[in-house]
């Protein structure tokens, strides 16, 4: 039998096939290993992110800890009620006049932390105000129509009275609760009770979402002697003259209410963790009432 010749062609045809299959399983496998390799880059910048924040959080809290442990310290030590108002007046000094001092800070191998104490009770509570005190602290800033008009919109959201178009809406379970424990503590302490509100604003950075207020670019001029943190109680000692003729509240002589804002960072990352703390002053204690963070 003369045996069978393949043909030339038909080999160089299977070649040309098995090297397109071979660069085809290269191409999927450089796919692969580039769509591995770009999840591995986003995985490690996410856990960097993450480690950052978790940093700078913790440097934060760091802040505040700092600057309640100060405190006490200064207010057990303190021997008699004028010592406790001189702790008071030297700690919230700072940033009454705009210092830039803060009144704890450190830097540390991983970030840093520095906090700012603030006296609530120098401010006017814009939850707490009402109408008429907002029209007056405004129209020191603005026109007496619209120093109205904005106060009228803040009162409508705060109360939720029909004015702000029915945007309101009912009373959230910690709203609520909120407003049952001020009350409680109202009626104990022999104050009057405050009015129901169902819709308190949580920071003045919520006011920018209301639109009367986010038109009122002159809010910008009393901003530092607002807050959402007041107890009903004006500090007549530290308030400004227009806080004071605005205020609707029982006069004290030392804050009942320290607001601490500490803020963290990581070493060599952008962005700052903030957290906003209230104490209760109750010398030489100071007790948690509100603690609020945000990244900024």
């Amino acid at each position: 039998m003369i045996p069978s010749r393949r043909s030339p062609a038909g080999g160089r045809d299977r070649r040309g096939v098995a090297l397109l299959l071979v660069l085809a399983a290269i191409a999927v496998l450089t796919s692969v290993t580039a769509v591995a390799a770009a999840s591995a880059r986003r995985g490690v910048r996410q856990a960097e992110v993450a480690a950052a924040d978790a940093v700078a959080r913790a440097m934060a809290e760091s802040a505040v800890v700092a600057a309640q442990a100060r405190l006490e310290r200064a207010l057990g030590a303190a021997p008699d009620s004028v010592a406790v108002d001189a702790v008071l007046d030297a700690a919230t000094a700072p940033a009454a006049e705009g210092a830039p001092a803060p009144f704890v800070a450190d830097t540390l191998p991983g970030g840093g932390f520095a906090a700012v104490v603030v006296d609530v009770n120098a401010r006017l509570d814009v939850n707490l105000a009402g109408e008429e005190g907002l029209t007056r602290l405004f129209a020191t800033v603005a026109p007496r129509d619209e120093a109205a008009r904005v106060a009228r919109a803040i009162t409508a959201r705060v109360t939720g009275s029909p004015a702000d178009g029915g945007t309101a809406g009912a009373p959230t379970a910690e709203e609520s609760a909120r407003w049952r424990r001020d009350s409680l503590g109202a009626a104990l302490l022999g104050r009057p009770v405050p009015p129901r509100r169902w819709r308190p604003f949580e920071t003045l950075d919520a006011l920018q979402a209301l639109p009367a207020a986010a038109a009122a670019p002159w809010l910008a001029a009393v901003a530092e002697e607002l807050t959402v943190d007041g107890d009903g109680r004006i500090n007549r000692r530290r308030a400004s003259p227009r806080v004071l003729a605005a205020a609707a509240g029982s006069l004290v002589d030392r804050p009942t209410r320290l607001l601490v804002i500490g803020r963290g960072w990581g070493a060599g990352r952008r962005g700052t963790r903030e957290i906003q703390a209230v104490f209760a002053v109750a010398p030489p204690e100071l007790r948690l009432v509100t603690w609020r963070e945000q990244f900024r």
